[in-house]
């Protein structure tokens, strides 16, 4: 049968990234990424990513081996959201939420691609026919680094900038609040008038320090302040935003309780979330409905391989209510396998090839598992 989900493999990458960049939150050193490809009965492959933040990817692999593929593996594709809610309902008592949302993210991602590829249309096609198939795209860099001075991070950022980004993100947080308003001053001064900042704290400062950081820089040149404060400081963010801060929050949230209180209780700007922690593209798009008739618009986390920006870039591509997605200039792993064709204004097109739009290389990942003889994927649920 076409539907039916007859093979799950799990892949792996590392990226060595040395451990010469930070942003105040972690030094990166090896940066792992987890891959999810689903095969039914007419021999289409589906393909997602995980959310992966760990040292190592073992544990992931391994719940995704025995909590989570056999409880999709035999059944039809029509049924996996349902499977996934109930698995999702179940959390309550097992207590593994946020790794399930990571392993499900990766599915559901996959999902979609089969569903697209059955449509013979490209994800965005298949979700809205109407839509012109492009994205807003961001650069996103600007990280501390080993040696790094201003003017070093001034010419990166100018760099996006001559590639036609008009939008673009750094760090802040990871020096003295003088020494980042200044960095920040120096790169709005070496960027195009009409180019604009994102700033992302990375869940530094309080409340009161962020407002500092924000009244010091021309508010006209911001886009947005991502995660100014402790991710749980929602009268925090709440207070930020009624002082006319553009808050962005928070990449990694997959609690819909959690969306619901950034979007009503502290009215950010932007809720942003990473459709590979959150639970994939049919998150997004219940995000999206959720944010439909309030101050807040969603912007895509993306900060791993093509795989999961090409997620990102196909929802983004139908859905109105998404305002940008993150390109990033370190994680950067297979982007030179993507075909999106830049037009002005930051805007993308995507490809016309059914389904993600991307398939995973050959080369330079790991086998980490695939269902067969394997008992634990046989056994009955």
């Amino acid at each position: 049968m076409a539907g039916q989900i007859t093979g799950i493999s799990v892949f792996t990458h590392c990226h060595d990234l040395g451990g010469k960049i930070w942003n105040p939150a972690i030094r990166w050193a090896n940066k792992y990424a987890v891959f999810v490809q689903i095969e039914d009965g007419m021999g289409h492959q589906g393909l997602g990513e995980c959310w992966c933040f760990d040292t190592a990817p073992d544990a992931l692999v391994a719940f995704l081996r025995t909590e989570v593929i056999p409880y999709f593996l035999g059944t039809s594709l029509v049924d996996m959201a349902d499977i996934s809610d109930t698995m999702i309902n179940r959390a309550t008592l097992t207590a593994r939420h946020g790794i399930l949302a990571s392993a499900l993210s990766g599915i559901d991602i996959a999902m979609w691609d089969l569903q697209a590829q059955h449509a013979d249309q490209p994800i965005w096609k298949n979700i809205l026919p109407t839509c012109n198939g492009t994205v807003s795209l961001y650069a996103s860099g600007g990280l501390y680094g080993t040696g790094k001075t201003p003017a070093m991070l001034a010419d990166e950022m100018v760099g996006h900038a001559q590639r036609g980004f008009r939008l673009s993100k750094m760090k802040v947080g990871g020096d003295t609040i003088e020494a980042d308003v200044a960095r920040v001053h120096t790169v709005l001064n070496a960027l195009p008038p009409d180019a604009k900042l994102i700033i992302d704290g990375v869940y530094t400062y309080s409340a009161d320090d962020a407002l500092r950081v924000f009244g010091a820089l021309p508010c006209d040149r911001i886009e947005a302040f991502q995660s100014p404060t402790k991710a749980w400081d929602y009268a925090g963010m709440a207070q930020l935003s009624k002082a006319g801060v553009p808050v962005m929050a928070t990449e990694a949230e997959y609690r819909p309780e959690l969306h619901e209180k950034l979007v009503h209780d502290a009215q950010i700007a932007f809720l942003q979330t990473a459709p590979i922690a959150c639970g994939g593209i049919s998150r997004v798009m219940a995000l999206s409905e959720m944010v439909a008739d309030t101050q807040t618009r969603l912007s895509l986390e993306v900060s791993s391989t093509a795989v999961a920006l090409m997620a990102a870039c196909q929802i983004a591509a139908a859905d109105p209510m998404i305002a940008h997605v993150e390109h990033h200039s370190v994680h950067t792993v297979f982007f030179d396998t993507l075909r999106l064709q830049r037009h002005p204004n930051n805007r993308h097109s995507l490809p016309d090839d059914p389904g993600l739009g991307i398939t995973l290389p050959s080369t330079d990942v790991s086998t980490a598992y695939s269902t067969g003889d394997d008992p634990i994927a046989q056994m009955p649920r």
